[in-house]
C-alpha cells in the first residue's frame, strides 16, 4: 500500500509540476507575444485555460491523497483520537461518493456530450477537456481508499490546520 501511494504521489507530484511549468512557458510566450511582439497568440488562451482545470482537478486528487483538501477543523480538534479516525473516515467515503458519482458518472457523461465538439481556436476535441473529471475522480477514490486502509491500521493522512497555514505561509 505505501509503495503503490508513493509511487501515486510522485508521479502525480510530477505531471502537476510539469503541467505548471509547461502552463508558466506559455503564459510568458501569451505576455511576449503580446506586449514586445505586438503579435498575439491565438491559441495561448485555451492552452492556458483547458491546462489549469487540468492542473486544478489532478491538484484536487493530489490534495486529497495527502489530506491537504479544505477543510473545517472546528469539529474535529475537539474529538479524541478514536473520533478524529472516525471523521477522517467519513471523510474518506464522502470523496468516494462525490468521486464516484458526480466526477466520474457525470463526468463520463460530459465526454460523450463533449465528443461532438471541438475546441474553437485549436480545434482539440473538448472530450479531451472533460476527461480530466473522470480521471481525476479515479484518482481520487483511488487514494481515499488507501487512506481507508491507512486509517483501519490507526493512520491519518489529515494535515493538522497550522502545518497547512505554515505551508501557505513559506
Amino acid at each position: 500500500m505505501r509503495r503503490l501511494r508513493r509511487g501515486l504521489d510522485a508521479g502525480l507530484g510530477i505531471l502537476c509540476c510539469s503541467l505548471l511549468l509547461t502552463l508558466v512557458g506559455v503564459l510568458a510566450w501569451q505576455v511576449i507575444s503580446r506586449y514586445a511582439l505586438n503579435a498575439p497568440s491565438s491559441s495561448t488562451e485555451e492552452v492556458l485555460r483547458y491546462g489549469v482545470i487540468w492542473m486544478s482537478l489532478l491538484g484536487a486528487a493530489y490534495a486529497t491523497g495527502r489530506g491537504s483538501h479544505m477543510s473545517v477543523d472546528m469539529l474535529r480538534d475537539r474529538l479524541p483520537r478514536r473520533g478524529k479516525l472516525r471523521l477522517d473516515a467519513v471523510v474518506a467515503v464522502g470523496f468516494v461518493a462525490f468521486a464516484g458519482l458526480v466526477l466520474i458518472w457525470g463526468g463520463m457523461k460530459g465526454v460523450a456530450i463533449a465528443s461532438l465538439q471541438t475546441s474553437a481556436v485549436m480545434q482539440i476535441p473538448m472530450s479531451w477537456v472533460y476527461l480530466s473529471l473522470p480521471v481525476s475522480g479515479v484518482l481520487m477514490i483511488l487514494y481515499s481508499l488507501l487512506n481507508l486502509a491507512d486509517l483501519a491500521q490507526g493512520r491519518t493522512h489529515h494535515a493538522p490546520a497550522d502545518e497547512q497555514s505554515e505551508m501557505v505561509g513559506e
